[in-house]
């Protein structure tokens, strides 16, 4: 199934600050086999990779032009993701950045994604999604500073395949955890809450030692 790359996380311009938290620290955040439901494994050297070129991207969708969503080259990171019979892949991701724009390109983030409705998108190669895409700010939790939810639905040409894609970030302080959802079959609006609420609760622990 061809998807197109998710959001990795909101940008942040160059500052002196220190991030927040570690890689190991972030790693400890993650979502865990233990929060889903049966039928899920990991996915072996599962972890934060470049994308390919010919994939398309939701970043290029237009309503997203000029945004840079995945500028996290110096902030620590940690992934891991989940597949379940080969269609549907859940991955969770933690960054901490060390730039406070960051809550600024959050918010334009959201304003951005809501403006989003019947999009399309292309790679080179021809592959794509053509669907619609709605979103809402619902927090997992009071201690979510902000949080971005996204379901998408759509098509795949020239196959015609289904496609379903459910991801959300909370942002708490200059730290970003995120869950996404891609296949058929995905978790409900109240399940994929309680995995955003499972990590929002952890990096809070992490904050509070």
């Amino acid at each position: 199934m061809v998807l197109p790359a998710l959001l990795a996380g909101c940008g942040g311009g160059t500052s002196e600050a220190t991030s927040t938290l570690t890689e190991s620290e972030l790693e400890s955040v993650l979502v865990t086999l233990d929060d889903l439901p049966a039928g899920f494994e990991p996915i072996s050297g599962s972890g934060a990779g470049a994308a390919s070129d010919a994939r398309a991207s939701l970043n290029d969708a237009t309503c997203l032009a000029g945004l840079d969503l995945t500028n996290a080259d110096d902030a620590p990171k940690a992934e891991t993701s989940f597949n379940r019979a080969n269609v549907l892949t859940i991955t969770s991701t933690a960054t901490s950045y060390p730039s406070d724009d960051v809550a600024a390109d959050f918010d334009e983030a959201s304003q951005a994604l809501a403006s989003c409705s019947d999009f399309e998108v292309k790679a080179d190669n021809g592959s794509g999604i053509t669907g619609r895409l709605d979103s809402d700010t619902t927090p997992a939790s009071n201690d979510v500073d902000a949080q971005i939810n996204v379901r998408l639905t759509g098509t795949q040409p020239p196959s015609g395949l289904p496609v379903e894609i459910t991801f959300g970030f909370a942002r708490i302080g200059n730290d970003v955890v995120s869950v996404s959802a891609e296949g058929l079959g995905g978790p409900s609006e109240e399940s994929f809450q309680e995995l955003m609420r499972a990590t929002t609760e952890r990096l809070v622990a992490v904050h509070e030692g």
